[in-house]
């Protein structure tokens, strides 16, 4: 059997002979005495190899200032931020081997002293959801001195206990904080008393929403004051935070009473998302009358349930909304005709068509008066939508007003080969519309368009009209939230 290389150590240096020999006359015998020689001569030499390596580190030392014709020839403010350029502090996206700070120590001794000094590399950490080195997490966070912190803990109940002491240690400094473990963890992260400078908090779980009366909180013992919260089926009930200063709020999957109760909490919130929301029958009934929240700017609504839909349609008022992305096709023509009424000053509206009747489209766009850039989503190919919009906007007059303040028209689409290009011409021949911009933004590329549309687009262009086609699809649109 092949024994581990740490275990081999581990026989070699054990002593395989009883602690005293005296088989002659109370002396060793002649074997003893000779393995005690040679233990002592591999003593002798371990310590002579030690040396050597001591000799060898500072030799290579000597070697890197030689060779290394960047790191070691600037002053050490250059050399750190040049350590910050390649191992930027950010926990957004996943950071491998190549742009871990812990690579950038392992390099030769001077780059470990100025990686270990610089605590912009240290600032922001992942841990989990692997076997957690508590010992490394603590140096970590040690290493960044004073500044803010950047925390993502993916966390399970067997590493739950030691990384929380760690964290709360440093809780003055949390300023962005993701947790994403069970409810009934939450406890565990109540941070010290000194006060806090907690910016952003994410809150997310695996488990269902919890709806009872007495459900497991977030709450720390300097109550914090986030601008900008998520929660990712986690219910307002559990979290508790001073509701005044925040401005951006992200919620998935949790009950429509939360997102309204979270609107009048919240008298400075400026940008809403909502998605996946449902109808769970939680603890905060709808509202009989509207909410005015007078600064609400922005809003995204992903509402899977049709009842929680219309509650919350009918239960706000939102007269300072110019930006409105509705998705799904839960499309509630009447009261999103309602709501948009109490929203004077909507400049932008993204929405998506599929399964709703041309008329519905028609008779929603023609109460948006104030509407500026309108974006039509469609994913099944049912492009015939997009050439009846066109054929109103031509066929509209000075007396229709049909969407007289547009200066944007957007298309998003899953692939360019049956898209009405033809409609384009059409609409840009109507002196009304020879200044909009258009643009077709296309999932699967644009390459599978026809040689015909590709030069009717050509001419376009050259006409001057304001058109681009293309396969980007900006982050809002996708719905990407940095979590």
């Amino acid at each position: 059997m092949k024994v581990p290389r740490d275990q081999r150590n581990t026989v070699q240096k054990k002593v395989l002979r009883p602690k005293r020999c005296a088989v002659l006359d109370g002396k060793p015998c002649a074997a003893c005495t000779e393995d005690i020689k040679l233990e002592q001569e591999i003593r002798e030499l371990e310590q002579m190899i030690e040396k050597l390596h001591n000799r060898r580190r500072a030799l290579r030392t000597v070697m890197n200032e030689n060779h290394d014709h960047l790191i070691h020839k600037f002053p050490p403010e250059i050399a750190s931020h040049i350590f910050i350029q390649y191992a930027p502090p950010s926990v957004n996206s996943y950071k491998g081997g190549r742009s871990t700070p812990l690579l950038l120590g392992s390099v030769c001794r001077k780059w470990r002293q100025l990686a270990w000094a610089t605590p912009q590399l240290w600032s922001s950490i992942v841990i989990g959801p692997d076997k957690v080195r508590l010992g490394l997490v603590a140096e970590w966070l040690e290493r960044s001195a004073s500044l803010p912190l950047t925390i993502k803990f993916y966390g399970y109940s067997g590493q739950l206990k030691g990384v929380s002491q760690i964290l709360n240690k440093h809780s003055a400094r949390w300023y962005d904080m993701y947790l994403y473990i069970p409810p009934t963890f939450f406890r565990r992260f109540d941070g010290l008393s000194q006060g806090n400078i907690l910016h952003r908090l994410v809150l997310r779980t695996n488990t269902s929403p919890n709806t009872h009366s007495d459900p497991p909180k977030f709450s720390m013992k300097s109550e914090p004051r986030p601008t900008d919260l998520t929660l990712l089926e986690v219910g307002l009930p559990c979290v508790v935070i001073i509701w005044n200063n925040l401005t951006v709020a992200s919620l998935s999957e949790i009950d429509v009473g939360d997102c309204v109760e979270l609107i009048r909490r919240a008298p400075l919130l400026h940008t809403l998302r909502m998605r996946e929301i449902n109808s769970l029958s939680g603890i905060f009934p709808l509202p009989n009358t509207r909410i005015v929240h007078p600064h609400l700017h922005a809003l995204e609504l992903q509402i899977t349930d049709r009842s929680a839909s219309v509650g919350f349609l009918d239960s706000v008022c939102l007269p300072s909304l110019e930006q409105w992305i509705h998705e799904r096709d839960i499309f509630l023509v009447e009261h999103m005709i309602s709501f948009i009424e109490w929203s004077p000053r909507l400049k932008v509206l993204k929405v998506s068509t599929d399964n709703i009747p041309d008329h519905q489209v028609a008779q929603l766009l023609s109460h948006l008066s104030t509407l500026e850039l309108l974006e039509l989503r469609s994913f099944q190919d049912r492009y015939y939508r997009i050439s009846d919009l066109i054929y109103l906007l031509c066929a509209s007059g000075e007396s229709t007003l049909f969407l007289p303040r547009m200066q944007s028209l957007e298309f998003v689409c899953t692939s360019s080969g049956s898209f009405p290009w033809d409609s384009l011409d059409q609409l840009f021949v109507s002196p009304r519309w020879r200044s909009l911009r258009v643009k077709v933004n296309v999932r699967r590329g644009w390459r599978d368009v026809e040689d015909e549309s590709v030069d009717l687009l050509r001419e376009l262009i050259d006409k001057g009209f304001d058109l681009s086609v293309g396969d980007e699809i900006d982050a809002l649109q996708e719905g990407t939230w940095h979590y």
